[in-house]
């Protein structure tokens, strides 16, 4: 079966990047411009979220708390450009 995983950036490029180097290693990509986006498209299917920080709206950190709470356990891969200790 082939692993499922979703990328949710608010930056195209970003995600078009990283949907072209996954599908090329074998996976199914889902793409989603906002972490609201995400979370009407997220199944079970998915084996794994790749999930941006910084997004307007919702940030990745509290779609992660909310799957939390909903009891989803699945793993999560956050992405950010912060780069100091203090962020």
């Amino acid at each position: 079966m082939e692993e499922r995983i979703l990328v949710v950036d608010d930056e195209k490029d970003i995600c078009d990047i990283l949907q072209f180097n996954l599908e090329n290693e074998g996976y199914k990509v889902d793409l989603a411009n906002s972490a609201e986006e995400a979370l009407s498209i997220l199944t079970d299917r998915h084996d794994l979220i790749i999930l941006d920080v910084m997004m307007g709206g919702m940030s990745g950190f509290k779609m992660a708390e909310r799957l939390r709470k909903e009891g989803k356990s699945g793993p999560i891969i956050f992405l950010t450009a912060k780069n100091t200790e203090n962020d």
